[in-house]
């Protein structure tokens, strides 16, 4: 550990414990309204899935909600932690190059090409990204400061929109406080076996300016994740201990008015800045997974930045029967990366052989992803507890993309002349010689996607406890796509536009009964839809993978997918509360699938749609408290997604066959938890401690078709995952402080096999950060 990480640490460590809050005399009548005794599990928490605040438990949808307590007990930091604890959704990160690739699915759908399938909000506004180039991926707001996060599964087609085929992930921020200040505070240190310390420190405030009419809710954090790869360089031998350090950077402040009684006008602005220093990815010739000690030997860093600004105006008027609500946002978002390419360049001449020949070797492609988006949204919806409840509203978004790639390589030419003994050079090999100062490729991409909407849904209650639900949203969506590229990897020049439209429809309809105050079941069938696009030509490389697939030359556009999903369900409190019960079940048809087809002779893709397919399961949480003090939950799902029909190429070339898996995550997969809060002593009712633990299972992914187009034997989908953490702490008066270990038994489960081209020896890998302990203390009030 560097004498720099030392003294980070030692000052998160004595901000911790300067102050021992666990041993003051403070008086009961000292405790805020939001103190922490209450087990993190026990709230039912309020949502706005159905855009108004209801009770979690009264909501006739698969919910998955985490409260900011919840997220403190459980260590929930990124949107990795949510999937681990939410069953139905799946989160993975490639392996390869420098790892900025992800992919988010619930319940099966899921979208590795093209426009997304699962939304990505903050408050109400989307952020989800559509994937333009070959760095083009989603962002993700960083766990802090937030009320809550709800995962909604199934389509949100009618309320969400386009781009919630699968389901929704949304961040609830905190809002200013009228009336009464609020605050909340974070630090942590931890330390992970071999690897860098991690440390964060972060504190928000709000409260009122003028009581009633003006308040403020204003957050900074920062967070310094401490590496645990090590990259070894190939020709100079010199390792860089814990490359893959992060460093995530996030303010919010929001400024409340009420100029008169019923109007809220709320500005605010969001900014998080993420900067990776490497992947995390790991080459399994140089890992010794049994000491864990991770390695990879790519010649240079893949370092990554993120940075994104959205200001937002929300407009809230109430009239007493109806409530008017504005969103409107901008979205600017930057994103460029480094990607190590020599061992790509090296075995693209010289299959089989990918690691550098020559002095001092590298190959660089540097990337880079810009979003400008501009949203509006406006709904009408009634209050009360009527008979009726409607949200009628309009949605418009103009979402401008660009993503661009420059590859440089000055030793491909002498690669190529010594593979083919001096033959021929660059030149011959791609028809086309060196861009100046040695590049070989050199493309910008430009996507551009409009949509307007209109939706509304309406709740009708013919009886005190039976619901009748209908929606429907309508939709004009046309995306622009055009490319430019130039070099030898581009085959001389790619020159290429695009454009598609549709007019999407996607109803909802449903039933709820109220079977008793505590129990509810409900049935709801609904449509879920995903814009279609253009795309960028493969590169003249690709041509022989492409015409093998039954193309001419690889598409330009591509049509938009659809689901139907049908769902049936039951929330219920039993044994006088005791007992809480959380089940549904799903069966979902997906059609005209959005594919991404693998090239494997030039490593380069195509989207298409290919097939239909059908994901079925369930998704079950139960919550007891079999004694006083003690809380035990289980969260599981269960999500089965397949081909309905062999999808053939040219010649008869299968593609994907009956029953293949269009989902590569676990099928199975829960998490149990258990907490026991107790008394510490003495006569103080304020002093508490509670210990905790949470065990997370992941079911082994599926096998891949040994008969289908791009089968390679070696890559296998993510092992079967084991991961238990635990937290043990004591509370007084909001504050808290606990004593975690994550990954405790250390597991390092394959979750990402992967490598450039069949046949090649080199072969990446990703695994859980390995066992880390560490400190938290938070103060709410």
């Amino acid at each position: 550990m560097s004498g720099r990480y030392r003294m980070h640490a030692a000052l998160a460590a004595a901000t911790m414990l300067a102050s021992p809050w666990w041993l003051a005399g403070a008086t009961a009548q000292d405790a805020p309204a939001q103190a922490a005794e209450a087990p993190a599990d026990a709230d039912d928490i309020i949502v706005t899935a159905s855009r108004r605040d209801e009770q979690l438990s009264h909501v006739p949808a698969s919910i998955a909600a985490l409260s900011q307590a919840k997220m403190d007990s459980q260590g929930v930091r990124d949107v990795n932690d949510i999937a681990r604890l939410t069953p139905g959704l799946n989160f993975r990160r490639e392996s390869r190059f420098s790892g900025s690739n992800t992919n988010i699915a619930i319940r099966g759908i899921q979208s590795t090409d093209g426009a997304a399938t699962t939304g990505i909000y903050i408050d109400d506004v989307p952020i989800q990204s559509r994937a333009v180039g070959f760095s083009s991926a989603n962002t993700y707001p960083k766990i802090f400061d937030l009320q809550r996060v709800e995962v909604l599964r199934g389509p949100q087609g009618t309320l969400f929109g386009a781009g919630a085929e699968g389901g929704a992930v949304r961040f609830i921020t905190p809002q200013p406080g009228y009336d009464r200040y609020s605050g909340y505070a974070r630090a942590e240190v931890a330390f992970t076996e071999n690897g860098d310390p991690t440390y964060e420190a972060g504190a928000a405030v709000g409260g009122p300016i003028v009581r009633d009419v003006l308040a403020f809710r204003a957050s900074a954090w920062f967070r310094r994740d401490g590496g645990w790869v090590d990259r070894v360089d190939a020709n100079t031998g010199t390792v860089t201990a814990d490359a893959n350090s992060e460093n995530s950077l996030a303010f919010k402040a929001a400024i409340g008015w009420r100029p008169v009684e019923g109007l809220t006008i709320t500005p605010s602005v969001y900014y998080q800045n993420v900067k990776i220093d490497d992947t995390s990815g790991y080459w399994e010739a140089l890992t010794d997974r049994g000491d864990t000690r991770f390695r990879n030997g790519y010649v240079q860093a893949q370092p990554q930045r993120d940075r994104y600004v959205l200001p937002s105006l929300g407009v809230d008027w109430d009239f007493g029967g109806v409530t008017l609500i504005s969103t409107t946002s901008w979205f600017d978002r930057n994103q460029r990366e480094t990607r190590d390419y020599t061992n790509f360049d090296a075995e693209l001449v010289s299959p089989g052989h990918p690691y550098p020949t020559l002095p001092g070797q590298v190959a660089t492609g540097f990337f880079g992803d810009k979003q400008h988006n501009f949203t509006q949204e406006v709904r009408l919806q009634s209050n009360g507890s009527g008979p009726f409840h409607f949200v009628i509203g309009g949605f418009y978004s103009n979402e401008r993309q660009s993503s661009y790639q420059r590859n440089r390589d000055e030793f491909m030419d002498t690669l190529i002349r010594n593979a083919f003994n001096n033959a021929f050079g660059i030149e011959g090999f791609f028809g086309t010689g060196y861009l100046p100062d040695f590049y070989i490729y050199d493309s910008i991409t430009r996507s551009r996607t409009r949509q307007l909407a209109g939706f509304g849904q309406v709740d009708f209650k013919p009886t005190d406890t039976l619901t009748l639900t209908a929606g429907v949203r309508v939709a004009h969506v046309k995306v622009d796509h055009a490319q430019y590229a130039i070099g030898p990897f581009a085959g001389g020049m790619i020159d290429t536009s695009g454009s598609a439209k549709e007019t999407p429809v996607t109803p909802k309809f449903g039933i709820s009964w109220q079977v008793t105050p505590d129990n509810l079941v409900y049935a709801s069938v609904a449509k879920g839809f995903r814009a279609g696009g253009a795309q960028t030509r493969v590169p003249a490389l690709c041509e022989p993978d492409v015409r093998g697939l039954g193309y001419d030359q690889s598409p330009t556009s591509y049509d938009s997918d659809s689901v139907w999903s049908y769902e049936v369900g039951t929330k219920g409190g039993f044994l006088g509360g005791a007992l809480t019960v959380d089940a549904s079940a799903f069966y979902i048809k997906w059609k005209n699938i959005q594919t991404s087809l693998y090239l494997p002779t030039c490593g380069s893709s195509f989207i298409a749609n290919a097939g239909q397919a059908t994901s079925k399961g369930f998704d079950l949480a139960l919550q007891g408290r079999p004694s006083d003090g003690l809380t035990l939950g289980l969260v599981m799902g269960y999500t089965h997604a397949t081909y309905d029909e062999d999808v053939h190429g040219g010649s008869g070339l299968l593609i994907f066959g009956k029953g293949d898996y269009v989902y590569r995550g676990p099928k199975l997969s829960f998490t149990l938890s258990g907490q026991y809060d107790f008394q510490l002593g003495g006569t103080s009712a304020d002093r508490d401690g509670f210990v905790r633990f949470d065990y997370s299972y992941g079911q082994r992914g599926p096998r891949n078709n040994p008969d289908a187009f791009g089968y390679d034997p070696v890559i296998t989908n993510g092992d079967e995952t084991n991961i238990i953490n635990a937290r043990a702490g004591i509370r007084r008066d909001g504050a808290e402080l606990s004593l975690f270990v994550n990954n405790l038994t250390n597991s390092h489960p394959e979750l990402a096999r992967y490598r450039l081209f069949p046949g090649s020896p080199l072969i990446t890998n990703a695994t859980v950060r390995p066992r880390t302990i560490g400190l938290t203390a938070t103060y709410r009030y």
